[in-house]
């Protein structure tokens, strides 16, 4: 398909999924680089030189493609052709179950991040979102050290997936989260983590790295520079 929305994703699902396959297959390929991998998600950062491809790959599970720029590929192979012209933070949804490679079409880097979600993200099952009724439980706002924004892309039964924005010195006021969930940079970051318990510490984050965080957690995170930031969050159920 052709361009996505930032807040507007597609799902693709491939034709059936094959009895028997490795879901190490990805950590071999020298394209892919682990970031984070326990029992709710596995992290990679996905690097394609120009008009190059990834060797054949494999998630059982269902996942997201996040894009770092500007980003022209396909992804191919077991009866699936997904061609895919991205903006930077745009995403998709793919259904797992179907052995592929990605190729680069542009004449410049590719940069990806996938996040395999174990117990899968069920799209065709929206709480919010992903063609469901919108989602309405963002919040925005200016305090004295910046703007702030949170705006969820989409809910299932298993995930919630939400984007946050901070101007320069930008504050997320406090907020509480019930379940663990992953932070995920979609540029240089630096951020203050600081938590109710007045324990805090400093995120130091590279474009498509990732930080966990245990379920009850309650803090703030302030943008610690003179950029922009903005970062996804994705809450396991």
């Amino acid at each position: 398909m052709a361009q996505v929305p930032k807040n507007n994703l597609d799902v693709h699902h491939p034709p059936s999924r094959p009895s028997v396959a490795s879901s190490m297959e990805t950590k071999s390929d020298h394209c892919f680089h682990s970031v984070l991998e326990n029992d709710r998600v596995r992290v990679f950062k996905v690097e394609v030189p120009a008009l190059q491809s990834t060797s054949v790959n494999y998630h059982r599970h269902d996942y997201l493609v996040v894009s770092l720029g500007k980003s022209n590929f396909e992804i191919a192979g077991s009866g699936i052709r997904y061609p895919m012209q991205m903006e930077d933070g745009e995403m998709q949804v793919i259904k797992g179950g179907a052995s592929h490679r990605i190729t680069n079409l542009s004449d410049t880097p590719l940069q990806l991040v996938e996040m395999e979600v174990m117990r899968e993200i069920h799209p065709e099952r929206p709480v919010c979102g992903l063609g469901g009724r919108a989602c309405s439980d963002g919040i925005f706002g200016r305090n004295e050290d910046g703007s702030y924004s949170q705006s969820t892309l989409f809910e299932t039964d298993t995930i919630k997936l939400a984007r946050v924005q901070l101007g320069p010195g930008g504050l997320l006021p406090e907020h509480h989260h019930d379940r663990c969930h992953v932070l995920v940079s979609l540029a240089q970051t630096a951020l203050l983590d600081s938590a109710s318990d007045a324990r805090s510490r400093e995120l130091h984050l590279n474009a498509g790295d990732a930080a966990w965080y245990s379920e009850h957690i309650a803090h703030t995170l302030k943008n610690l520079s003179t950029q922009d930031v903005q970062f996804l969050t994705v809450e396991f159920k």
